[in-house]
C-alpha cells in the first residue's frame, strides 16, 4: 500500500532518528503534502527490490505485529526504509493496522500499530480462514486464470458493501483499509477491496500488483492483474454499486486497458506496466450479467439495457429481445425480468426470447430466484414480495422442418460452381423463427459447388426453430441465383 509519509530528522545520541506517518489510501480525506517527497519514496520502493534480506528481516516483523524490526545495514540506506516499508506493504496484503514506524541508521525500526497485538494475531487468523472459505467456494478444478479473477471480482462485489457512512462521516475504521474489512467484516473502503483481491489472487499464483493514485481526484487504490502474458487494469471498488443492490455486479473496470482506466484515474504510470490489451472489453457493455452454460446473459449499457447473449469466449453475440431489462434473473428455461418496456412490471420469457408474459402490475427491481421461488422488490412499498414458478415447466415449441442436434452442419448443394465471395450473412443466413441473426460460418467444398455451413460455436440453441436461407449467390461469371431458397429446421 503506498502511504502518505512524513520523515523528521534530528539527532539521538549518535544516531540518526527518523519517523514515518503511515496511512492507508481513502477516497477523499487525505492529502499528499509534498509530491517530491512522494516521488522519493517510490524511487526508493524500487532501490528496495535489490534488498532481500532487509525486505525478508522488515516483512516478517510486520507479519507478525511486532513493534521492533531490523534492517541491514550493509544491504542498505536508511534513507531508503520507507521505499522498504512502502513495497513491503503494497505486496503482502496480510499487514494490517500499521500507522506509523521509527527508524535508525543502525537497522533499528520501532512499528506503531492501531491494534493491539493480540488482536491483529486474532483477526489474522480470521482471515486466513476466511480466505481459506472463500478460494473452496467459488473456485472449480476447471477454471483458468481468467475464470478465477472473474469469480474473485464477482464475490468481492456480491459480498463487500462499500463502507459509505463512515466515509461520509470521516470515521473509517482501520478495518475497512485491510482485507480483513471486505472478507471478514464484508464492508470495506478501496483498500479493502483491493487488498481482498490481492490476497485471493496471491493465494491462486495469479500475478499481480497493487496499484494507488486518484480517481476523480480522490485518493484511490485498484489492481493491475496479469494473464497470459497481458496486464489489465480492476478497479473492484467502482464496480461495486452504491448503495449496495443485492445480486448486482458491474464490469466498467474489469480487467481494463491503460487508455480507458485514464479517462478518470491517474497514476504515476512509470511505476506500472501500460495494459494495451482489449481481449476482454467486451465486458464493458455488461451490467445485470449472470452466466448459464458457458453463455452471457446480460443487460447492455450500450444498448438501453436490452437483453443480449455472448459466449464467455466474447463470439456469437445475439440480442435477445427488444424488451429493456436492467433488472433479471434466470432460473431453468425463462429469463425472468422488470419490463422497462412496460413500466418495470415483472415479466418472463424463454431464454431464446419468445413467449413474453407479464406477471405482475407493479415496478420490481433486485429480481432473485431460488429454488422455485422468485423474490423482487415492490418498489410502491419498498418491500420484497414473492411468488412461486415452475421453472421445470417444459417450453413446448412445435418443431419445424427437419429434426437435427445442436451442432449440425448443413452442406448447401449448387448446380453450378458459386463465387464464395458472394456468401455473406445476408445471402446465406441462419435466424430463430422470431428473426434473431445467428452467427454461422462457412466453408467451401473442393468441388467448387458445395457451401458448408458450420453451428454457432457452442452448437444451436436447444428446443428451437430456426430457419436457414440462400439467396442472391453469384457464380464466378456474375450471374445472381434466380430463386429464395429457404430451409427450416428444430434442434432438439
Amino acid at each position: 500500500m503506498k502511504k502518505t509519509l512524513a520523515i523528521i530528522s534530528t539527532f539521538l545520541v549518535t544516531l540518526l532518528l527518523f519517523s514515518g506517518l503511515s496511512a492507508p489510501v481513502q477516497a477523499d480525506t487525505l492529502t499528499i503534502v509534498d509530491n517530491e517527497l512522494v516521488e522519493r519514496i517510490q524511487a526508493a520502493s524500487i532501490r528496495a527490490t535489490s534488498k532481500p534480506n532487509s525486505y525478508e528481516m522488515v516483512r516478517s516483523a510486520l507479519l507478525a505485529g511486532q513493534t521492533t524490526g531490523y534492517f541491514e545495514t550493509s544491504e542498505m540506506a536508511y534513507t531508503d526504509v520507507p521505499g522498504l516499508i512502502n513495497k513491503i506493504t503494497s505486496e503482502n496484503p496480510e499487514i494490517m493496522y500499521l500507522t506509523a514506524y521509527k527508524y535508525w541508521s543502525n537497522g533499528k525500526i520501532e512499528f506503531t500499530y492501531s491494534q493491539s497485538t493480540i488482536t491483529i494475531q486474532n483477526n489474522k487468523n480470521a482471515l486466513v480462514k476466511k480466505v481459506d472459505e472463500v478460494l473452496a467456494s467459488i473456485i472449480k478444478p476447471e477454471f483458468t486464470d481468467f475464470d478465477k479473477v472473474k469469480a474473485i471480482h464477482d464475490y468481492l462485489v456480491l459480498t463487500t458493501a462499500y463502507d459509505e457512512y463512515n466515509y461520509d462521516n470521516n470515521t473509517v475504521p482501520a478495518d475497512s483499509y485491510a482485507a480483513y474489512g471486505s472478507l471478514v467484516k464484508d464492508i470495506a473502503v478501496c483498500d479493502g477491496y483491493t487488498k481482498a483481491a490481492q490476497l485471493l489472487m496471491n493465494r491462486l499464483g495469479i500475478e499481480n500488483q497493487y496499484v494507488d493514485g486518484t480517481a476523480n481526484g480522490e485518493l484511490h487504490s485498484w489492481n493491475l492483474v496479469k494473464l497470459d502474458g497481458k496486464v489489465y487494469f480492476m478497479d473492484i471498488t467502482w464496480d461495486d454499486p452504491t448503495p449496495d443492490k443485492l445480486g448486482y455486479v458491474r464490469y466498467a473496470y474489469f480487467l481494463i486497458t491503460s487508455d480507458q482506466l485514464r479517462k478518470d484515474h491517474v497514476w504515476n504510470e512509470t511505476n506500472w506496466p501500460v495494459a494495451t490489451s482489449v481481449k476482454y472489453s467486451y465486458f464493458n457493455e455488461f451490467d445485470k450479467t449472470i452466466e448459464v452454460d458457458g453463455i452471457y446473459y446480460f443487460s447492455n449499457n450500450g444498448d438501453h439495457n436490452k437483453l443480449y447473449k455472448i459466449t464467455k469466449e466474447g463470439t456469437n453475440k445475439q440480442k435477445i429481445n427488444d424488451v429493456r431489462a436492467p433488472y433479471f434473473a434466470i432460473a431453468g428455461d425463462w429469463i425472468y425480468f422488470s419490463n422497462y418496456n412496460n413500466s418495470g412490471y415483472l415479466s418472463k420469457m424463454n431464454k431464446n426470447g419468445t413467449e413474453l408474459e407479464q406477471l405482475n402490475s407493479v415496478h420490481s427491481t433486485d429480481i432473485t430466484v431460488k429454488g422455485n421461488t422468485l423474490t423482487y422488490l415492490n418498489t410502491i412499498t419498498n418491500k420484497r414480495e414473492s411468488l412461486i414458478v415452475d421453472i421445470h415447466a417444459p417450453n413446448i415449441v412445435t418443431p419445424i422442418g427437419d429434426i437435427v442436434p445442436s451442432n449440425k452442419m448443413w452442406t448447401v448443394t449448387f448446380n453450378q460452381k458459386f463465387e464464395f465471395s458472394s456468401i455473406k450473412e445476408d445471402t446465406v443466413a441462419v435466424k430463430t423463427d422470431n428473426g434473431i441473426s445467428i452467427q454461422v460460418t462457412y466453408e467451401i467444398d473442393p468441388t467448387g459447388t458445395k457451401l458448408l455451413v458450420y453451428p454457432p460455436k457452442g452448437g444451436y440453441e436447444k428446443n428451437t426453430n430456426y430457419v436457414l436461407t440462400i439467396e442472391n449467390v453469384k457464380s464466378p461469371d456474375g450471374k445472381v441465383q434466380k430463386k429464395k431458397e429457404i430451409h427450416p429446421f428444430y434442434v432438439r
